[in-house]
């Protein structure tokens, strides 16, 4: 199983990054609860399959964009989230 992981966890972080542009150019309009629970489990789930994986090309796929996304998705929303509300919008 521990072969598989990093495959895995590509897909998921592909998915994930599917969920987000599809929520960006509202294709799909999930809550805003549904939408951050998605994205957030699904950026720790895949970070830690792919951390658990074996090592090898998937692994640094895996990982790299697992952190890269979920830096992106930090920035761009939660940060703004956090700037936004504190200035009354």
């Amino acid at each position: 199983m521990k072969k598989y992981l990093g495959v895995i966890s590509f897909a998921l972080i592909i998915l994930v990054i599917c969920i987000f542009a599809g929520t960006i150019t509202q294709v799909i309009d999930p809550g805003v609860t549904t939408f951050r629970v998605l994205m957030i489990c699904g950026i720790i789930i895949s970070f830690s399959f792919s951390f658990l994986s074996e090592k090898g090309l998937w692994r640094k796929l895996a990982l790299g964009l697992s952190i890269f996304v979920g830096l992106v998705y930090f920035m761009a929303v939660e940060l703004m989230r956090i700037i936004f509300q504190g200035n009354g919008f």
